[in-house]
C-alpha cells in the first residue's frame, strides 16, 4: 500500500472527525449542543457507526492474516469483540442504564474515587480490561508504524474521553457541563476514527502481502499430460506450444 494511499485514508477519516461535529452543531444552533453532548443522538450513532466499521474490519484482518499465516492475530478477534461491544453500548446507552437504573441509587461506588459520581465508573473498568488484553493486541498489530502510531493515538484519546467522563457532573455549572460533554464526546469520536484507520490501515497491509504471496506461487498447468507428454506452463508467449489449445472432441 502506498504512503499516498495511506495519507488517503487518514486524512478522510480527519475532516470526518472535524466535519461531523461542525455540521451538528450547526443544525441545532443557538442550542449546538443538543445533538452532540446529551445520549442516543446523532453524535451518538455517528461513533456507534465508527465503532461497528472497526471492528468488521477487525475481523477481516483476522481473517486475512489467518489466511496468509501472519500470526498473531488473537489481538484482532478481541479487537473485533471489543469494537462491537462498545458500538452496542454507544447506541443504546447501556452502560448509562445500569448506572442510572442499578447503580447510583444505591451510592455505589470505587473506593478513592471521590471525583466520580455514584456508579459513574463502569468506563474505567472497561478500559482496565482493556490494558490488560492491550499487549496481545499490539502484537497482532505488526510493526506497521503508521497502524502503531493510530492506535496509540486513538489509546490516549480514549483516556482522556474516560477520564473527563468520570468527573461528576454536579460540580460543574450547566453551561459548563454542556460545553465539558460536548467536548469529551469529540474526543470519543475521535478516539473511535483514529482506531478505524489503525485497523483499516493494518487489513489494506494484510491484503497487500495476500496478493503478493498469490503472485509469486508458481503457475500450475492447466489439465494433465496428453500422451506421455510434460506439462507445459499456461503463461507461456503467444504462438508457444503451451498456447496451441487442441479443440475440444466433437462428439
Amino acid at each position: 500500500m502506498s504512503r499516498r494511499s495511506r495519507r488517503g485514508v487518514v486524512v478522510a477519516l480527519a475532516v470526518a472527525g472535524m466535519v461531523v461535529p461542525v455540521l451538528l452543531a450547526a443544525a441545532q444552533y443557538p442550542t449546538w449542543w443538543v445533538w452532540i453532548a446529551p445520549e442516543q443522538v446523532p453524535m451518538t450513532w455517528f461513533q456507534s457507526v465508527t465503532l461497528v466499521v472497526a471492528g468488521v474490519m477487525s475481523l477481516l484482518a483476522w481473517y486475512v492474516a489467518g489466511i496468509i499465516g501472519r500470526g498473531p492475530r488473537l489481538g484482532h478477534s478481541l479487537l473485533a469483540v471489543g469494537f462491537l461491544a462498545l458500538a452496542l453500548d454507544e447506541r443504546f446507552a447501556l452502560h448509562e442504564r445500569v448506572r442510572d437504573g442499578i447503580l447510583a441509587p444505591r451510592d455505589v461506588r470505587l473506593p478513592g474515587l471521590t471525583w466520580v459520581a455514584p456508579g459513574d465508573f463502569i468506563l474505567i473498568l472497561v478500559a482496565l480490561a482493556g490494558l490488560l488484553v492491550l499487549p496481545l493486541v499490539v502484537r497482532s498489530l505488526g510493526r506497521d508504524r503508521w497502524v502503531r502510531g493510530l492506535f496509540v493515538l486513538g489509546i490516549g484519546l480514549s483516556v482522556v474521553s474516560v477520564g473527563t467522563d468520570s468527573i461528576d457532573p454536579s460540580t460543574w455549572s450547566v453551561q459548563a457541563e454542556r460545553v465539558q460533554q460536548s467536548l469529551e464526546e469529540c474526543v470519543e469520536l475521535w478516539a473511535g476514527l483514529s482506531y478505524l484507520a489503525a485497523v483499516t490501515l493494518r487489513l489494506l497491509g494484510l491484503v497487500d502481502r495476500l496478493a503478493q504471496r498469490s503472485a509469486a506461487e508458481p503457475v500450475v498447468a492447466v489439465g494433465g499430460p496428453r500422451d506421455g507428454a510434460a506439462h507445459e506452463p499456461v503463461d507461456a508467449p503467444i504462438g508457444s506450444p503451451a498456447r496451441e489449445v487442441d479443440p475440444e472432441p466433437v462428439s
